[in-house]
């Protein structure tokens, strides 16, 4: 990282010190995965045991009596049951909540029901056929109702056929009126009623119009194909108006859905109790095996019998294994992520970490580490040099003793750095600095230009603040200047 001499020299020692201060994170993420990885392995266990339980082809043991199978055989068939019936009520919720979604019914508002009338009257020229009043009444109700033509209307506002026939009301009054002409022919006349109900004014004049219009257009067909007559429209009517049964019917298809929910309940509540009579710890291990088996009891009594894991007692032993390797993984993991962040990362962490980077920098000393600390992670910085056993008075005696001797012989001294401006400030008057201490040269560019008039620079760089990038683009931009730097006291 250092372009005069691209070496960084890392010491083994201080990423070991490192890795040991993050040794609480070790301990938890160690022991969060290793129970992982038990409960996971011993689970199967009671995937065994539980599977055991389930399979009906054979006894649990030689204890088992012929009545005791009998009954684990009816327990196991009535759960496959209950979890069908659960399957099918879920099948019937879906619908409903789909219904009630795209329903036309379900948007209407109670309160402001649209509804458009029509009457028309149908006749039967030259009454010579005894029920072919009913059959066209018949023809045409069935055209209405499920005719091709409401395919593509349903399609055109984006709905379906369904949806609109149940807002569609058709009646017909039976053609026993005799209508005597001047030309002694008799005709029977009978009556046609359509009620559209809807959300909106618009829906239901253009479904009354939609349908009076496949109306007159069938009526050529069925002249020919059931008898000559004619229809015609007496009148339509438009009108809005409140109606709470429509209402109390789609307050009753909301309610249908909870109590198809109260059911899944039900029947989970049961499956919970066959569970438990079982043996089972929770009822998704009952329904897991259900859906993935085929559970069928066999004819008689089986004399084969399972070789159940009963002792779990026994098997904790074994599985422990697992939470040793989980451990393990899960601290090596901390620990590769500390290493990749010491020498990756843009923070510098340690003073051997900064004088290994900036191996042309001098040590001038070190101050002790701020805030509050362990006393675990105070033994480490001690290790790492970052701390002295000495006091704080000592410590900062002998980095001030030791800059005096270095810049006896300079008149003038720069000391900048690029640590906490504060924090810097605080140091400087702490040790008793001689110089001008002028922090920061990237925010004060005036410093930079003033750096051939110092005989001396001294940096001040603060541990987890100051970047590895900023500090080394620092050291480029001072020695351009040709005034050497004489070392670095880290804070």
């Amino acid at each position: 990282m250092d372009p005069s001499n691209n070496e960084y020299v890392i010491k083994v020692k201080d990423v070991l010190y490192v890795i040991l201060k993050k040794l609480w994170l070790m301990i938890i993420v160690g022991l969060v995965a290793g129970a992982g990885l038990f409960y996971i392995n011993f689970s199967k266990v009671e995937t065994v045991k539980s599977n055991d339980v389930l399979d009906l082809s054979k006894k649990l043991n030689a204890g088992e009596s012929d009545v005791q199978y009998q009954l684990r055989a009816q327990q196991v068939e009535r759960a496959k049951v209950l979890i069908e019936m659960i399957d099918n009520t879920n099948y019937q919720i879906v619908k409903e909540q789909s219904a009630i979604s795209n329903s036309l019914y379900m948007q209407i508002d109670p309160d402001n029901v649209y509804i458009a009338t029509a009457q028309l009257t149908l006749t039967v020229e030259k009454d010579n056929s005894n029920g072919v009043d009913n059959a066209l009444f018949s023809a045409y109700e069935r055209d209405i109702r499920f005719g091709d033509y409401m395919n593509s209307y349903a399609e055109n506002i984006g709905s379906t056929p369904d949806y609109i026939r149940e807002l569609v009301s058709i009646s017909t009054t039976a053609a026993n009126n005799t209508v005597i002409t001047i030309d002694n022919y008799s005709d029977k006349t009978g009556s046609i009623y359509l009620s559209i109900i809807g959300p909106t004014r618009d829906f239901v004049d253009e479904t009354l119009e939609v349908i009076l219009s496949e109306i007159f257009n069938v009526q050529n067909e069925l002249n020919k194909s059931v008898a000559p007559h004619t229809i015609s429209l007496i009148g339509t009517q438009k009108i809005s108006k409140e109606d709470s049964g429509i209402r109390d019917a789609q307050y009753s298809r909301v309610a249908h859905i909870n109590t198809l929910q109260e059911q899944i309940n039900s029947y989970n509540k049961t499956l919970g109790a066959i569970s438990t009579d079982l043996g089972l710890s929770d009822k998704s291990i009952l329904i897991s095996y259900i859906n993935t088996h085929e559970v069928v009891a066999v004819d008689g009594i089986p004399t084969e019998y399972s070789e159940t894991v009963t002792n779990r007692k026994a098997k904790i032993g074994p599985n422990l294994m697992w939470l040793g390797i989980g451990f393990g993984a899960g601290a090596l993991l901390i620990a590769v992520f500390v290493v990749i962040g010491y020498i990756f990362g843009k923070k510098i962490l340690t003073q051997a970490q900064f004088f290994g980077l900036f191996l042309q920098i001098k040590k001038i000393g070190v101050m002790k580490p701020l805030g509050k600390r362990s006393k675990f992670i105070r033994f480490i910085d001690v290790k790492t040099e970052d701390d002295t056993k000495s006091s704080v008075e000592n410590c900062n005696g002998l980095i001030s003793a030791n800059y005096s001797n270095l810049t006896k012989d300079l008149n003038k001294v720069l000391i900048t750095g690029t640590g906490d401006s504060k924090t810097m400030s605080e140091a400087v008057k702490a040790l008793g600095l001689k110089g001008d201490f002028k922090p920061d040269i990237f925010n004060n560019p005036e410093v930079l230009k003033s750096v051939p008039d110092y005989d001396g620079i001294v940096l001040i760089e603060q541990r987890k603040y100051s970047l590895k990038p900023v500090v080394e683009n620092e050291i480029n931009l001072l020695s351009n200047g040709g005034t050497k730097i004489i070392g670095a006291i880290i804070i």
